[in-house]
């Protein structure tokens, strides 16, 4: 059973295989753990909203050496987050149209995503003559990425937003 209310889009398994992070239309992320001991950290969290408008989670991806993670989203926006610190790394700046999909690198050195129309607001809405489809690639900075201890504040002067 879903942990989340909606329709679920996306789903990512914790690289240590502990649990996995649900991604829904509903601007939610869930992070479950498989292991009955551990469903005291259970937890849900928005995300990929402005304002009163909600947006889908369309992707999710844990990085695979801090196992940290990534959310992308059909406001064209994606995040990285630590799941141990349930705190948002860093947020970057609002592509032009949804980000239906992405993945870290097997080094975790390179994050790519890709934008283009994701059907999200029906087929009135999609134009061929001005949907662009491009696959960017992210040069993931260890300050970016890098889990926080837990408990521990942002600093002043941080880019981590």
């Amino acid at each position: 059973v879903s942990p989340l209310k909606y329709q679920s889009r996306c789903l990512a398994c914790f690289p240590d295989k502990t649990g996995f992070a649900l991604g829904s239309i509903e601007g939610r992320c869930a992070i479950q753990h498989v292991q009955p001991k551990d469903q005291n950290n259970n937890f849900a969290f928005k995300c990929h909203r402005e304002n009163n408008d909600v947006y889908a989670v369309n992707s999710i991806s844990f990085h695979p050496v801090y196992g940290t993670f990534a959310t992308a989203g059909a406001d064209g926006t994606f995040n990285f987050w630590d799941k141990d610190s349930k705190q948002r790394l860093k947020q970057f700046a609002k592509c032009p149209d949804p980000i239906p999909t992405s993945s870290f690198n097997r080094d975790g050195s390179i994050y790519a995503y890709a934008m283009s129309y994701d059907w999200s607001k029906g087929h009135e809405f999609y134009n061929p003559a001005t949907s662009k489809n491009i696959i960017f690639l992210h040069a993931v900075q260890e300050v970016e990425i890098k889990g926080r201890a837990r408990g521990k504040k942002q600093e002043r002067g941080s880019t981590a937003q």
